[in-house]
């Protein structure tokens, strides 16, 4: 139809089965929290690996993440 923008393919993404299988297949905990923080937010990669010790509420369970995409 015109006038509206059909759905992309969505065949980057992992299936919850193998997201759990990558998970438990990491060598250690960091490496699971790096597998299981994206999948569960929604955040991106670039975003994850800007998130510092000091944007952790522990005590919350909440997680600071600060805005990286910007518009051309």
């Amino acid at each position: 139809m015109p006038g509206i923008t059909p759905i992309k393919d969505l065949k980057g993404y992992l299936e919850p089965e193998q997201v759990e299988r990558l998970i438990a297949a990491a060598a250690n905990p960091r490496d699971a929290l790096l597998a299981r923080i994206p999948w569960r937010t929604g955040i991106r990669v670039s975003e994850l690996i800007g998130i510092k010790e000091s944007d952790i509420d522990f005590e919350g369970r909440a997680i600071l993440i600060k805005i990286q995409k910007q518009r051309k």
